[in-house]
Protein backbone atom coordinates (compact mmCIF):
# COMPACT_ATOMS: atom_id res chain seq x y z
CA UNK A 1 0.00 0.00 0.00
CA UNK A 2 1.33 3.45 -1.07
CA UNK A 3 2.41 6.06 1.64
CA UNK A 4 -0.47 8.46 2.57
CA UNK A 5 -0.13 12.14 1.07
CA UNK A 6 0.08 12.72 4.91
CA UNK A 7 3.01 10.68 5.68
CA UNK A 8 4.46 11.67 2.17
CA UNK A 9 4.35 15.16 3.23
CA UNK A 10 5.86 14.35 6.69
CA UNK A 11 8.98 12.33 5.51
CA UNK A 12 9.68 15.20 3.60
CA UNK A 13 9.96 17.54 6.68
CA UNK A 14 11.94 15.09 8.02
CA UNK A 15 16.20 14.66 8.11
CA UNK A 16 16.02 11.16 6.52
CA UNK A 17 19.27 9.23 7.41
CA UNK A 18 20.48 6.21 6.68
CA UNK A 19 23.29 4.49 9.17
CA UNK A 20 23.98 1.97 6.80
CA UNK A 21 24.03 1.55 2.60
CA UNK A 22 25.94 0.20 0.18
CA UNK A 23 26.22 1.90 -2.99
CA UNK A 24 29.89 2.03 -3.58
CA UNK A 25 30.22 -1.32 -3.71
CA UNK A 26 27.79 -1.78 -6.55
CA UNK A 27 30.59 1.39 -7.96
CA UNK A 28 33.47 -1.13 -7.14
CA UNK A 29 31.83 -4.40 -8.38
CA UNK A 30 30.33 -3.39 -11.77
CA UNK A 31 31.43 0.58 -11.93
CA UNK A 32 27.92 1.20 -11.90
CA UNK A 33 26.88 5.19 -12.27
CA UNK A 34 25.79 6.20 -9.23
CA UNK A 35 23.29 9.13 -10.55
CA UNK A 36 21.04 6.98 -12.84
CA UNK A 37 18.57 4.71 -12.01
CA UNK A 38 19.37 1.20 -12.29
CA UNK A 39 16.94 -1.57 -11.86
CA UNK A 40 16.02 -3.13 -7.76
CA UNK A 41 15.82 -6.72 -8.60
CA UNK A 42 15.36 -9.26 -6.76
CA UNK A 43 16.63 -10.70 -3.14
CA UNK A 44 19.94 -11.94 -3.07
CA UNK A 45 20.65 -10.61 -7.39
CA UNK A 46 24.31 -9.37 -6.92
CA UNK A 47 23.38 -7.01 -10.03
CA UNK A 48 20.33 -5.74 -7.82
CA UNK A 49 20.59 -1.63 -7.30
CA UNK A 50 18.66 -0.27 -4.27
CA UNK A 51 20.67 2.92 -3.96
CA UNK A 52 21.29 5.61 -6.74
CA UNK A 53 20.79 8.96 -6.85
CA UNK A 54 17.29 8.93 -8.35
CA UNK A 55 15.39 6.49 -5.21
CA UNK A 56 17.08 8.46 -2.91
CA UNK A 57 16.28 12.09 -3.96
CA UNK A 58 12.63 9.85 -4.11
CA UNK A 59 13.08 8.60 -0.96
CA UNK A 60 13.50 11.62 0.80
CA UNK A 61 17.16 10.98 1.92
CA UNK A 62 19.03 14.06 3.47
CA UNK A 63 22.30 11.86 4.77
CA UNK A 64 23.40 8.59 3.80
CA UNK A 65 26.63 6.62 5.65
CA UNK A 66 28.23 5.09 2.53
CA UNK A 67 29.92 1.61 4.30
CA UNK A 68 32.85 0.97 1.95
CA UNK A 69 33.35 -2.82 2.03
CA UNK A 70 36.56 -4.78 0.35
CA UNK A 71 35.60 -8.35 0.29
CA UNK A 72 37.37 -10.61 2.67
CA UNK A 73 40.01 -13.09 1.38
CA UNK A 74 38.25 -15.85 3.89
CA UNK A 75 35.19 -15.69 1.34
CA UNK A 76 37.40 -17.16 -1.18
CA UNK A 77 38.83 -20.52 1.41
CA UNK A 78 35.08 -20.64 2.59
CA UNK A 79 33.31 -21.31 -0.73
CA UNK A 80 33.92 -23.14 -3.00
CA UNK A 81 31.70 -20.97 -5.91
CA UNK A 82 33.33 -17.69 -4.85
CA UNK A 83 36.95 -19.03 -5.36
CA UNK A 84 35.98 -20.23 -8.80
CA UNK A 85 34.47 -17.30 -9.38
CA UNK A 86 37.81 -15.69 -8.42
CA UNK A 87 39.27 -17.33 -11.11
CA UNK A 88 37.36 -15.87 -13.84
CA UNK A 89 36.63 -12.71 -12.50
CA UNK A 90 38.14 -9.25 -14.39
CA UNK A 91 40.55 -7.44 -12.85
CA UNK A 92 38.55 -4.82 -11.13
CA UNK A 93 37.22 -7.87 -9.01
CA UNK A 94 40.36 -9.31 -8.59
CA UNK A 95 41.79 -6.13 -7.09
CA UNK A 96 39.82 -7.20 -3.92
CA UNK A 97 42.15 -9.69 -3.09
CA UNK A 98 45.35 -8.60 -4.15
CA UNK A 99 47.79 -6.32 -2.55
CA UNK A 100 47.43 -4.47 0.47
CA UNK A 101 44.04 -4.63 1.88
CA UNK A 102 44.46 -0.76 2.92
CA UNK A 103 45.96 0.21 -0.07
CA UNK A 104 42.84 -1.26 -1.87
CA UNK A 105 40.13 0.14 0.51
CA UNK A 106 42.11 4.03 -0.24
CA UNK A 107 41.52 3.36 -3.42
CA UNK A 108 37.47 2.09 -2.91
CA UNK A 109 36.73 5.70 -1.42
CA UNK A 110 38.69 7.77 -3.76
CA UNK A 111 36.52 5.57 -6.34
CA UNK A 112 33.56 6.42 -5.21
CA UNK A 113 34.33 9.44 -4.06
CA UNK A 114 35.08 10.18 -7.85
CA UNK A 115 31.36 8.98 -8.49
CA UNK A 116 29.61 10.93 -6.78
CA UNK A 117 31.50 14.14 -8.09
CA UNK A 118 30.52 13.18 -11.49
CA UNK A 119 26.83 12.54 -10.38
CA UNK A 120 25.01 15.68 -11.22
CA UNK A 121 21.53 16.50 -12.76
CA UNK A 122 21.07 18.78 -14.96
CA UNK A 123 24.33 20.10 -14.69
CA UNK A 124 23.74 21.17 -10.94
CA UNK A 125 25.32 19.05 -7.73
CA UNK A 126 22.61 17.54 -5.88
CA UNK A 127 24.79 15.22 -3.57
CA UNK A 128 28.17 15.21 -2.14
CA UNK A 129 30.84 13.79 -0.15
CA UNK A 130 31.48 15.59 3.36
CA UNK A 131 34.14 15.16 5.75
CA UNK A 132 33.38 16.46 8.67
CA UNK A 133 30.27 17.90 10.81
CA UNK A 134 30.77 21.18 9.57
CA UNK A 135 30.71 19.53 6.08
CA UNK A 136 27.83 17.85 6.93
CA UNK A 137 25.73 20.58 8.27
CA UNK A 138 26.50 22.84 5.27
CA UNK A 139 25.33 20.09 2.32
CA UNK A 140 22.11 19.67 4.58
CA UNK A 141 21.45 23.35 4.73
CA UNK A 142 21.51 24.17 1.36
CA UNK A 143 19.68 21.29 0.01
CA UNK A 144 22.66 18.66 -0.83
CA UNK A 145 22.68 14.91 -0.16
CA UNK A 146 25.03 14.59 2.02
CA UNK A 147 27.15 11.48 1.58
CA UNK A 148 29.69 10.13 4.63
CA UNK A 149 32.14 7.91 4.50
CA UNK A 150 32.01 4.52 7.11
CA UNK A 151 33.97 1.47 6.75
CA UNK A 152 32.74 -2.26 6.96
CA UNK A 153 35.05 -4.30 8.65
CA UNK A 154 38.42 -3.40 10.12
CA UNK A 155 39.71 -6.51 8.31
CA UNK A 156 40.73 -3.27 5.77
CA UNK A 157 43.21 -2.04 8.51
CA UNK A 158 45.61 -5.33 8.01
CA UNK A 159 46.69 -5.61 11.61
CA UNK A 160 47.64 -1.84 12.17
CA UNK A 161 45.22 -0.13 14.40
CA UNK A 162 47.01 3.12 13.58
CA UNK A 163 45.99 3.09 10.04
CA UNK A 164 42.44 4.34 11.42
CA UNK A 165 43.74 7.51 11.88
CA UNK A 166 44.37 8.35 7.98
CA UNK A 167 40.79 6.88 7.28
CA UNK A 168 39.38 9.21 9.75
CA UNK A 169 41.84 12.24 7.93
CA UNK A 170 39.93 11.08 4.86
CA UNK A 171 36.52 11.53 6.14
CA UNK A 172 35.40 8.46 7.37
CA UNK A 173 32.94 8.93 10.75
CA UNK A 174 32.11 5.13 11.68
CA UNK A 175 34.09 1.74 11.66
CA UNK A 176 31.89 -1.34 11.77
CA UNK A 177 34.95 -3.34 13.70
CA UNK A 178 33.59 -6.63 12.55
CA UNK A 179 32.02 -8.46 9.38
CA UNK A 180 31.77 -12.01 8.26
CA UNK A 181 35.43 -13.25 9.32
CA UNK A 182 37.46 -13.24 12.10
CA UNK A 183 40.00 -10.15 11.85
CA UNK A 184 43.14 -9.15 14.08
CA UNK A 185 40.95 -7.15 16.49
CA UNK A 186 37.73 -9.37 16.51
CA UNK A 187 35.45 -11.80 16.36
CA UNK A 188 32.63 -12.06 14.25
CA UNK A 189 29.26 -13.45 14.50
CA UNK A 190 27.32 -15.42 11.83
CA UNK A 191 25.74 -13.43 9.06
CA UNK A 192 24.92 -15.29 6.45
CA UNK A 193 21.54 -16.92 6.94
CA UNK A 194 21.26 -20.57 6.78
CA UNK A 195 19.36 -20.36 3.37
CA UNK A 196 22.02 -18.40 1.37
CA UNK A 197 24.67 -21.16 2.95
CA UNK A 198 25.69 -23.28 -0.60
CA UNK A 199 26.74 -26.48 -0.43
CA UNK A 200 30.33 -26.08 0.69
CA UNK A 201 30.41 -22.80 1.48
CA UNK A 202 30.19 -20.61 4.34
CA UNK A 203 30.66 -23.38 7.18
CA UNK A 204 33.19 -21.81 8.93
CA UNK A 205 32.62 -21.85 12.56
CA UNK A 206 32.14 -19.10 14.55
CA UNK A 207 33.56 -18.84 18.26
CA UNK A 208 31.04 -16.97 20.39
CA UNK A 209 33.04 -16.63 22.80
CA UNK A 210 36.19 -14.32 21.42
CA UNK A 211 36.31 -10.88 22.23
CA UNK A 212 38.17 -7.91 21.10
CA UNK A 213 42.15 -8.88 20.74
CA UNK A 214 44.43 -6.89 22.73
CA UNK A 215 45.00 -5.08 18.77
CA UNK A 216 41.17 -4.55 18.95
CA UNK A 217 41.34 -2.54 22.23
CA UNK A 218 43.65 -0.17 20.91
CA UNK A 219 41.58 0.09 18.17
CA UNK A 220 38.45 1.23 19.91
CA UNK A 221 40.24 3.36 21.96
CA UNK A 222 42.26 5.47 19.41
CA UNK A 223 38.52 5.64 17.26
CA UNK A 224 37.27 7.00 20.95
CA UNK A 225 40.30 9.91 20.60
CA UNK A 226 40.20 10.66 17.23
CA UNK A 227 36.11 11.11 16.94
CA UNK A 228 35.94 8.08 14.94
CA UNK A 229 32.38 6.50 16.09
CA UNK A 230 32.47 2.46 17.10
CA UNK A 231 29.78 0.63 14.95
CA UNK A 232 29.26 -2.93 17.38
CA UNK A 233 27.22 -4.72 14.30
CA UNK A 234 28.45 -8.40 13.62
CA UNK A 235 30.74 -8.33 16.92
CA UNK A 236 30.50 -10.90 19.31
CA UNK A 237 28.58 -10.32 22.42
CA UNK A 238 32.00 -10.76 24.54
CA UNK A 239 33.70 -8.02 22.22
CA UNK A 240 30.76 -5.67 21.97
CA UNK A 241 30.68 -5.62 25.92
CA UNK A 242 34.44 -5.10 25.96
CA UNK A 243 33.93 -2.34 23.51
CA UNK A 244 31.60 -0.65 25.80
CA UNK A 245 33.76 -0.88 28.57
CA UNK A 246 36.36 0.94 26.56
CA UNK A 247 34.21 3.31 25.03
CA UNK A 248 32.69 3.98 28.60
CA UNK A 249 30.16 6.64 27.63
CA UNK A 250 32.95 9.01 25.97
CA UNK A 251 31.36 8.66 22.80
CA UNK A 252 28.45 7.59 21.52
CA UNK A 253 28.19 4.25 20.61
CA UNK A 254 26.31 2.45 17.43
CA UNK A 255 24.79 -0.53 15.57
CA UNK A 256 24.36 0.17 12.51
CA UNK A 257 22.26 -2.57 10.99
CA UNK A 258 20.48 -5.04 13.06
CA UNK A 259 17.50 -5.83 14.82
CA UNK A 260 16.13 -6.35 18.46
CA UNK A 261 17.45 -9.50 20.77
CA UNK A 262 13.70 -9.25 22.44
CA UNK A 263 12.07 -9.90 18.80
CA UNK A 264 14.92 -12.40 17.59
CA UNK A 265 17.17 -13.35 19.59
CA UNK A 266 20.04 -13.86 16.64
CA UNK A 267 23.80 -13.41 18.01
CA UNK A 268 23.94 -10.26 15.80
CA UNK A 269 21.27 -8.67 17.60
CA UNK A 270 21.36 -6.36 20.53
CA UNK A 271 20.12 -7.11 23.96
CA UNK A 272 18.07 -5.49 26.05
CA UNK A 273 21.16 -4.38 28.38
CA UNK A 274 23.34 -3.39 25.51
CA UNK A 275 20.86 -1.19 24.21
CA UNK A 276 20.81 0.47 27.20
CA UNK A 277 24.15 0.58 27.16
CA UNK A 278 23.95 2.40 23.57
CA UNK A 279 21.05 4.62 25.06
CA UNK A 280 23.14 5.68 27.71
CA UNK A 281 26.34 6.42 25.56
CA UNK A 282 24.35 8.60 23.40
CA UNK A 283 24.39 6.82 20.44
CA UNK A 284 21.68 4.81 18.24
CA UNK A 285 20.40 1.18 16.98
CA UNK A 286 19.45 1.26 13.17
CA UNK A 287 16.39 -0.89 11.74
CA UNK A 288 17.80 -3.05 9.25
CA UNK A 289 15.57 -3.56 6.59
CA UNK A 290 15.76 -7.61 6.41
CA UNK A 291 12.77 -9.72 7.97
CA UNK A 292 15.70 -12.52 8.87
CA UNK A 293 16.79 -10.52 11.45
CA UNK A 294 13.58 -8.94 12.77
CA UNK A 295 11.53 -11.93 13.14
CA UNK A 296 11.87 -15.29 13.75
CA UNK A 297 8.98 -16.00 11.07
CA UNK A 298 9.50 -16.33 7.53
CA UNK A 299 7.55 -13.35 5.94
CA UNK A 300 7.55 -10.80 3.21
CA UNK A 301 5.72 -8.16 4.43
CA UNK A 302 8.09 -6.29 6.76
CA UNK A 303 6.57 -2.81 7.78
CA UNK A 304 4.84 -3.94 10.31
CA UNK A 305 8.08 -5.46 11.83
CA UNK A 306 10.15 -2.38 11.75
CA UNK A 307 7.92 -0.63 13.85
CA UNK A 308 7.33 -3.38 16.22
CA UNK A 309 11.25 -2.89 16.38
CA UNK A 310 11.23 0.71 17.20
CA UNK A 311 8.95 -0.02 19.71
CA UNK A 312 11.52 -2.28 21.30
CA UNK A 313 14.08 -0.07 21.38
CA UNK A 314 11.68 2.77 22.53
CA UNK A 315 11.04 0.51 25.26
CA UNK A 316 14.18 -0.03 26.30
CA UNK A 317 16.56 2.33 25.08
CA UNK A 318 14.02 5.42 24.78
CA UNK A 319 12.98 7.04 21.84
CA UNK A 320 17.00 9.05 21.50
CA UNK A 321 17.83 5.45 20.51
CA UNK A 322 15.90 4.65 17.28
CA UNK A 323 17.62 5.22 13.69
CA UNK A 324 17.28 3.43 10.47
CA UNK A 325 20.14 1.36 8.92
CA UNK A 326 19.17 0.10 6.26
CA UNK A 327 21.98 -2.47 4.69
CA UNK A 328 20.16 -2.02 1.18
CA UNK A 329 22.76 -2.98 -1.29
CA UNK A 330 24.54 -5.10 0.70
CA UNK A 331 22.82 -8.56 -1.07
CA UNK A 332 20.68 -8.45 1.57
CA UNK A 333 16.49 -9.84 1.01
CA UNK A 334 14.50 -6.05 2.20
CA UNK A 335 10.76 -6.64 2.76
CA UNK A 336 8.70 -6.80 -0.53
CA UNK A 337 6.92 -3.59 1.09
CA UNK A 338 9.99 -1.56 1.17
CA UNK A 339 12.55 -2.67 -1.18
CA UNK A 340 14.83 -0.16 -2.08
CA UNK A 341 15.66 3.98 -1.30
CA UNK A 342 12.79 5.47 -3.08
CA UNK A 343 10.10 3.42 -0.66
CA UNK A 344 11.29 5.20 2.16
CA UNK A 345 8.10 7.01 2.66
CA UNK A 346 5.92 3.84 3.09
CA UNK A 347 8.05 3.60 6.39
CA UNK A 348 6.79 6.83 7.68
CA UNK A 349 2.94 5.37 7.08
CA UNK A 350 3.73 2.50 9.05
CA UNK A 351 5.17 4.55 11.84
CA UNK A 352 2.11 7.01 11.95
CA UNK A 353 -0.78 3.54 11.40
CA UNK A 354 1.62 1.77 14.40
CA UNK A 355 0.75 5.27 16.93
CA UNK A 356 4.12 6.99 16.85
CA UNK A 357 4.17 10.91 16.85
CA UNK A 358 5.45 13.03 14.15
CA UNK A 359 8.15 14.28 16.75
CA UNK A 360 9.06 10.34 17.43
CA UNK A 361 9.04 10.11 13.69
CA UNK A 362 11.23 12.74 13.07
CA UNK A 363 13.81 11.37 15.56
CA UNK A 364 13.16 8.21 13.96
CA UNK A 365 14.30 8.79 10.45
CA UNK A 366 17.41 10.77 10.94
CA UNK A 367 17.12 13.46 13.75
CA UNK A 368 18.49 10.95 16.62
CA UNK A 369 21.40 10.10 13.70
CA UNK A 370 22.70 13.30 12.91
CA UNK A 371 22.41 13.98 17.07
CA UNK A 372 25.36 11.15 17.37
CA UNK A 373 27.05 12.19 14.80
CA UNK A 374 27.22 16.08 16.04
CA UNK A 375 28.40 14.22 19.19
CA UNK A 376 30.92 11.95 18.34
CA UNK A 377 32.11 12.27 15.09
CA UNK A 378 35.42 14.60 15.01
CA UNK A 379 37.75 15.14 17.63
CA UNK A 380 36.57 16.62 21.50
Amino acid sequence: MPASDAARQLHARCPVVDLHAHPSLKVALWGSKFAERHRTGGAWNPFATRVDLPKLREGGVKALLSAVYLPERGLLDDCWLMKTASWLAPRRIKRFFDGDPFEVTLALFQEFEGEVARSLVNGQEVARVVKSVTELDAALAQGKIAILHSLEGAHSLGEDPARVRPLFDRGVCLLTLGHFYENAFVAPVDAIPPAQKLAGCFGRPKDLTKGLTPQGEQLVEQCVELGLLVDLTHCTPPARRRAIEIVNRRRPLVFSHVGVATMNPAPMNPTREEVRAVADSGGVIGIILMNFWLTTAELKQGLHLVVETARHLKDQGGIETVALGTDFDGFTDPPDDVKDMADLPNITDALLRGGFTETEIERILGGNALRALRQGWGRL
